[in-house]
């Protein structure tokens, strides 16, 4: 991995983190191949109405400790993402979720405050489950390396370090098929050029932190199988809505001004494209097939972008501190937007930060202005990402929202995308894109395909839906 998980608690790690969670951490329910919603810890569910899902454990499912796993258990794994005082980074997936309740020995009565077509697909993500009694005793540190976390899945962590990584071993009790795999070492390697030598040599066996750009050194190692799948993710320039970048003039003259059909061959190498609408790909396909709706778009053009600027309170252009991961794969990308936009009189001084300290400030929503962010999502289901990138709840620090822009009305229509079905939910999801195009508190930048590097002694099966891709592996053969 490039980067040490900084959690094993999607609460405090919603991020690159989740693929050691999924290895470790059960879900009541999963996702199949094709994005569907399959039994996990849960062996069933019923829907009685709109606003309500029970679900029914399975019988025998333990924490790797030993310990049954029970409907309270469950039902709080689910509920404390609600809790303010823990500051989930998932918050933003159970905005609707109004009750959680265990109803019996093996029962969860799930109780929403309006119908939303989202849940079960993000409770594939979102409901990680653990034990009630370790999470209400540390609701801000559970998963961090002094206090670990303990799962249900099919590995169990026997190490856990910020410095030295991560060590799963196969989990004995796991009611589910035994993983292919005994053990595992996550180790860091930060530095793209070491990681790359580090498999090509077997001192690794395997990554997936591939950067797309460049693939082309990937492909070419003996011994080594690069593959890659359509990824469910999202590029773009947040424009947070302070400042001069309140105005929204601003906002449309730097739309013009970064050339992203450039920036997507930059960053994808041909493994992407350029994006336009603010959803990842295969959401739109599954949304709309091939009839993407057209929304206010931004060509390429610096006299435009001048004519825009020239509409703001700052025709003759502006400064604005820009931090961004120093050690991460935006380096180029950023670099290549402050060119762009010092072609309009927009001056973007780039303050290089360490990933740790980058990534914390964002989420805790300091300094905020033009910052580039690359998200993957895990369900086919737009609401997944529109109330993150959109809704005012999100704006509030730990949330994705990193523009801070939203409104009522817009948290009216984010409602709508949940509630509604069919044809009238394309529409509300149209009248979002349309709203975040026009006003572009965000600038979507490239969609790409995710990249996996693995010595050819192994093989992986996974696609775009894939949640534990470590559970994945397996010998050559087997």
């Amino acid at each position: 991995m490039s980067d040490v998980p900084n959690s094993l608690d999607i609460a405090h790690a919603f991020n690159t983190s989740t693929i050691v969670q999924f290895a470790v951490l059960d879900t009541m329910v999963t996702l199949g191949k094709k994005g569907e919603v399959l039994p996990s810890v849960a062996e069933s569910w019923t829907h009685p109405d709109p606003r309500t899902y029970v679900f029914t454990m399975r019988e025998g499912v333990k924490f790797s400790d030993g310990n049954p796993v029970t409907a309270e258990d469950a039902a709080f794994s689910l509920s404390r993402h609600t809790d303010p005082k823990v500051a989930s980074q998932a918050a933003s997936y159970v905005t609707t979720v109004k009750k959680v309740e265990a109803t019996g020995p093996r029962t969860v009565t799930v109780t929403l405050s309006r119908p939303n077509q989202a849940f079960l697909p993000t409770a594939a993500l979102a409901w990680q489950i653990v034990p009630k009694k370790l999470a209400e005793a540390h609701p801000q540190d559970l998963g961090s390396p002094e206090v670990g976390t303990l799962g249900s899945g099919p590995f169990k962590v026997t190490k856990y370090s910020l410095t030295q990584g991560v060590t799963l071993e196969r989990n004995p009790l796991y009611w589910g098929p035994k993983p292919a795999l005994r053990r595992i070492e996550l180790k860091t390697i930060s530095d793209p050029e070491t990681l790359r030598l580090a498999v090509s040599s077997g001192e690794v066996d395997g990554t997936a932190d591939v950067r797309t750009s460049e693939a082309r050194k990937w492909t070419s190692l003996p011994g080594v199988t690069t593959s890659f799948v359509p990824a469910d993710n999202i590029a773009f320039l947040s424009l947070a809505v302070q400042g001069p970048l309140k105005d929204v003039h601003v906002r449309r003259a730097i739309a013009h001004a970064v050339d992203r059909a450039a920036l997507a061959q930059l960053m994808t190498g041909g493994h992407g494209g350029q994006a336009d609408l603010l959803l990842p790909k295969p959401q739109l396909t599954a949304i709309y097939g091939a009839d993407w709706p057209a929304v206010p778009s931004y060509a390429h053009d610096l006299e435009a972008a001048k004519a825009e600027l020239a509409k703001s309170a700052y025709p003759h252009g502006f400064t604005l501190a820009a931090p961004y991961d120093s050690g991460g794969a935006h380096v180029k990308a950023m670099q290549a937007v402050a060119a762009d936009l010092a072609k309009i009189g927009i001056t973007l001084e780039l303050k290089p930060l360490p990933t740790e300290k980058y990534f914390t400030q964002r989420m805790s929503h300091e300094g905020l202005s033009v910052q580039m962010s690359n998200l993957y999502y895990g369900t086919p289901d737009p609401s997944e990402v529109l109330p993150d990138l959109l809704s005012r709840a999100s704006a509030q620090p730990q949330g994705f929202n990193f523009s801070l822009y939203g409104t009522a009305a817009l948290d009216a229509e984010l409602d709508d995308v949940g509630s509604l079905e069919g044809e009238a939910r394309r529409e509300a999801i149209t009248k979002v894109l349309t709203e975040a195009a026009d006003q572009v508190p965000y600038l979507p930048l490239f969609h790409s395909e995710v990249a996996y590097a693995l010595n050819k002694r192994f093989t992986l099966d996974v696609g775009t839906w894939t949640i534990d891709v470590l559970g994945a592996v397996r010998p050559a053969g087997a």
